[in-house]
């Protein structure tokens, strides 16, 4: 998914508490704003406000950031159930079938470091070690095995793919709520430039109310620097 470009250049937070300013302040200013500029009524400022409503119904990517570490616990805790599974299921294959290589392979003895650094791959590989566990279970749990552990191989694979997908999904959803909201900001962006530029004329010798409606910049021009004196 491509990523929505943000219209302003200050930060989200920064886009909305200006524009929350800007909404409380208007009605007061709005006879000005009206003998300069017709358009621009009373009943812009719902408009506005709606606008920003919209905006703040959205998460927020910190929100979404602290949501992102709760999934990615879950798969991580998925993780290491399977492996802690498959380390004890392990120590009964190499002693149920010490002098056979080709039976230890097909538990995937030889493939599991690989597996271990891929959810996909750990996901297929569980699979198939359920299967292949529940094949010799017999010979397993005659060597010391338990069975119910055997057992369980199915529901820790499901666990760990489940808590994937949700995790991926949760990727999507993230990037889509972003995008979601840059266009929520852009629009509010968009109503207030307007009343940004009519600012500038109404307000030109009233710097304090014109600070109100002027957009913010995170990075303003730095003031030049002041001349040396004169010897």
């Amino acid at each position: 998914m491509s990523k929505i470009d943000r219209d302003f250049k200050i930060s989200d937070a920064e886009m909305q508490q200006h524009a929350e300013i800007v909404v409380v302040t208007l009605p007061s200013d709005m006879p000005a704003f009206m003998a300069f500029d017709s358009t621009i009524t009373f009943d812009y400022i719902p408009v506005i406000q709606s606008a920003i409503d919209d905006a703040k119904a959205l998460p927020t990517d910190n929100v979404m950031i602290d949501e992102m570490a709760e999934q990615t616990l879950l798969v991580e805790n998925a993780m290491n159930a399977c492996y802690a599974d498959y380390k004890t299921i392990a120590y009964f294959v190499r002693k149920a079938y010490a002098d056979n290589t080709a039976i230890q392979n097909q538990f995937g003895l030889n493939d599991i470091e690989k597996a271990r650094k891929s959810q996909p791959k750990m996901i297929v590989f569980m699979n198939s070690f359920a299967k292949t566990s529940a094949k010799y279970q017999d010979k397993l749990v005659q060597a010391g095995c338990n069975q119910s552990l055997i057992a369980g191989l199915p529901d820790k694979a499901a666990t760990l793919e489940d808590a994937n997908i949700a995790q991926e999904k949760f990727k999507n959803d993230r990037a889509i709520n972003a995008n979601n909201r840059i266009l929520a900001l852009n629009k509010v962006y968009k109503l207030l430039q307007p009343l940004h530029d009519v600012a500038m004329n109404i307000y030109q010798d009233d710097p304090v109310r014109l600070s109100i409606y002027t957009m913010p910049q995170t990075n303003p021009p730095a003031a030049p620097p002041d001349k040396p004196a004169q010897s």
